[in-house]
């Protein structure tokens, strides 16, 4: 009966999910030829302007451009990808519970730990992120699905995942629905995003707007007070 649970749960969630997945898709593919054409026209001019300065600055402009459009074509790759292929492993998840007292559940926090010094992370930011988005996983696997087209533990866009995603567990699998690669590659993000210059400005690139790094960091600072080892 368990195993037949678990069957309909994770055709569930697929079946809410699908529809995201395609307006994200055809939101990426037109993403991807927009960029395509601007790398065109960017080539075009360099094969007629002469001066030095210029085709410095066509050629960083191209480069920044080469990346987001190789971000895009993994978004896409990843979500035309079968299932099967995907190798999803959201179902063979069971969230925890909080102990009294605790803030953030014990399980996780080797995880949060390992990826923060890795990349350069405050654990507990990370665990404040993790709380946030999903409430430490514990809203249920279809929940994890966000009208915004966010998915898994961390909430990443496809397209932020296929660019920033990670294999944090070392199984040769990188899924936003496997908790540690979640959790390793928020930390790989915050990482890129300039953390250890500024702090806020990297929790800025995980959701652009104050009110969420706000909470982020006194919900950190709640959770930091709250841990004892």
């Amino acid at each position: 009966m368990y195993k037949i649970f678990i069957l309909f749960s994770s055709l569930l969630f697929l079946f809410i999910g699908d529809s995201v997945k395609a307006s994200n898709l055809a939101e990426y593919k037109k993403q991807e030829q927009q960029i395509n054409e601007q790398r065109e026209q960017i080539k075009q001019e360099l094969s007629e302007v002469d001066e030095r300065n210029k085709k410095i600055k066509l050629t960083m402009k191209d480069n920044e451009l080469a990346a987001y459009q190789e971000a895009y074509k993994k978004a896409i790759e990843y979500i035309e990808t079968p299932i099967t292929r995907q190798q999803y492993i959201f179902s063979s998840f069971t969230p925890v519970s909080l102990s009294p007292g605790e803030l953030a559940p014990r399980e996780y926090i080797h995880y949060y730990k390992a990826a923060g010094e890795k990349y350069g992370i405050d654990w507990f930011v990370l665990a404040a992120i993790h709380k946030i988005e999903t409430d430490f996983s514990r809203i249920g696997l279809k929940s994890m699905v966000s009208t915004a087209g966010a998915i898994g533990h961390m909430q990443f866009m496809p397209a932020t995942f296929a660019a920033y995603g990670v294999d944090g567990d070392g199984d040769g699998v990188i899924s936003p629905w496997s908790l540690p690669d979640a959790i390793f590659s928020a930390a790989n993000y915050l990482s890129i995003s300039g953390y250890s210059k500024d702090v806020r400005k990297a929790i800025w690139h995980y959701n652009h707007a104050e009110w969420y790094i706000d909470k982020v960091l006194a919900t950190a600072a709640g959770i930091k007070g709250a841990f004892r080892e």
